[in-house]
């Protein structure tokens, strides 16, 4: 799971979009239409271009906005794609709807947890996994299954800000630290 850094103008034009679903009860809605826009956005470089090409009028970059998404999606966050034209941070879209993201998670008590083998774990593996997980940090887990040989033994769960290391190679590490000193 590749960190992704987050700028603080990201994070608060992801709290305000929040607080605009929650307040017309549209947060599923714009879960669902940001996730839309998103592959549109990534799909198209194009678009992409566009957007970041400073020689590009505001305007003409807020008419293929109204030609992309008009009566697709919803007004607001219309809208909200509109300020970031005008704003000139359109190209932090990615970063706002990742962080808008986070934010649903944490509201519903979802974490998104990569988890390393050093092998393919199986069905049931997985389960039992999943299962301790869950209880143990007391939420709902939306895993990302990762092999990395490296690692020899053992699990290592990546999520928010923390690393829990179970694997031999962690431990071997540390035993040679020990043995060094």
């Amino acid at each position: 799971m590749k960190e992704k850094i987050i700028s603080e103008i990201s994070r608060n034009y992801a709290k305000a979009l929040f607080e605009t679903a929650a307040e017309n009860n549209c947060v599923e809605k714009f879960t669902t239409q940001l996730k839309e826009i998103s592959e549109i956005c990534t799909n198209s470089s194009d678009l992409t271009v566009v957007m970041k090409n400073s020689s590009i009028s505001t305007l003409k970059k807020l008419d293929i906005i109204n030609s992309i998404f008009e009566n697709k999606i919803n007004i607001k966050l219309l809208n909200f794609l509109k300020i970031l034209v005008e704003k000139n941070r359109f190209e932090e879209l990615d970063s706002i709807v990742h962080y808008y993201n986070e934010i649903i998670n944490k509201n519903a008590n979802k974490k998104t947890v990569e988890i390393i083998s050093p092998i393919e774990l199986n069905f049931e593996n997985k389960s039992n996994v999943l299962f301790k997980l869950e209880h143990k940090l007391k939420s709902e887990i939306s895993p990302i299954w990762t092999v990395d040989e490296s690692i020899i033994a053992g699990l290592v769960f990546r999520f928010e800000d923390y690393v829990i290391d179970t694997s031999v190679r962690a431990k071997l590490k540390y035993m040679s630290k020990a043995i060094n000193k």
